[in-house]
């Protein structure tokens, strides 16, 4: 397969493993010294100066590759290190970017591995994707149920467009890109004003979409349902130990 891509894509492809390299020994020697919470993040990054919204946002956008770092915590650490605006932002950029690097790694170089690896466990969501692409990845993003990480390997392996897939990454990550920044830019100060606000917006985030749209709750229930009668949540539970 890599003997078909062109000089040109090998370098690129070079380039992004490098980078790639180079952030997660980043990430894995940080983890080594400090726990990975989100003040300790926001020390280690602020340690680059200038660079720090860069090196922030490439270790963000490869964070799915190191399993045992959640995203939440480096959701609450962009804001409390960059504040709300700029942390979501970065947030919004470094979920596109890790998004479509699943995405590719899953269609183009990896496809009969995650084939292999996801094709019984994912068959309902992949089925899903394969009908109402769009919608289906925008309700996932909205009102997550699976790890964002399995999302991105299932659309890659289905049939949908990136355009769609990333369009409804986009558009379904905002909301909560710049709640969490906002709840992370006041982590540090429990039960003030702003501190409420943003813990009461993020729980409110997850139960609008649910109950104020009866599409958007009938489609959730449909995924829902289809992955428990296919297992999938046990099946990764169970990939996970």
């Amino acid at each position: 397969m890599f003997e078909n891509v062109n000089i040109k894509e090998r370098i690129k492809i070079t380039i992004l493993g490098i980078v790639l390299i180079f952030s997660l020994f980043i990430l894995l020697y940080e983890e080594k010294r400090h726990a990975l919470t989100p003040n300790n993040i926001k020390h280690v990054v602020l340690n680059y100066g200038y660079w720090a919204p860069i090196i922030f946002l490439i270790i963000y956008s490869i964070k799915s590759f190191v399993v045992f770092i959640p995203a939440g915590v480096f959701m609450l650490a962009a804001g409390l290190t960059f504040g709300t605006l700029k942390g979501g932002i970065i947030l919004i950029i470094g979920t596109l970017l890790s998004s479509t690097i699943g995405f590719i790694f899953s269609r183009y170089f990896g496809k009969e591995y995650i084939q292999k690896r996801i094709n019984q466990k994912t068959s309902a969501i992949s089925d899903l994707i394969k009908s109402k692409g769009f919608l289906i990845i925008l309700l996932l993003r909205l009102v997550p149920i699976l790890p964002y990480d399995v999302i991105n390997y299932a659309s890659g392996v289905s049939k949908i467009k990136y355009k769609d897939f990333i369009l409804a990454t986009f558009l379904g990550t905002i909301p909560a890109c710049f709640l969490y920044a906002f709840l992370g830019e006041n982590i540090l100060k429990p039960f003030t004003r702003n501190f409420n606000i943003s813990l009461i917006s993020v729980i409110l985030l997850s139960l609008v979409p649910i109950i104020f749209s009866k599409k958007i709750k009938d489609s959730y229930v449909n995924i829902y349902n289809s992955l428990k009668e296919n297992n999938l949540n046990n099946s990764i539970e169970d990939d996970k130990k």
